[in-house]
């Protein structure tokens, strides 16, 4: 299948594209790693592959509408 037929496919799918739904779900396992298992933010920022800590905030926010830290202590 061509690059090109496989991102449409997977838009009409899953309504976003493929980076999307990749950042969508890291940032998914980042907020039950810091709530559920109680890691440090900067733990789970380098864990789930960020090498900038304030990148990763900015992403997280994005996503839950939410600070990891401020996430973490609610």
């Amino acid at each position: 299948m061509a690059e090109t037929k496989m991102r449409k496919l997977f838009r009409q799918i899953y309504g976003m594209g493929l980076y999307q739904y990749y950042q969508a779900f890291r940032i998914k396992e980042a907020a039950y790693l810091i709530k559920e298992k109680k890691l440090s933010v900067s733990q789970v920022g380098y864990q789930m592959g960020f090498t900038n800590l304030s990148h990763f905030t900015r992403v997280f926010e994005k996503e839950t509408g939410y600070k990891p830290k401020k996430y973490s202590k609610n």
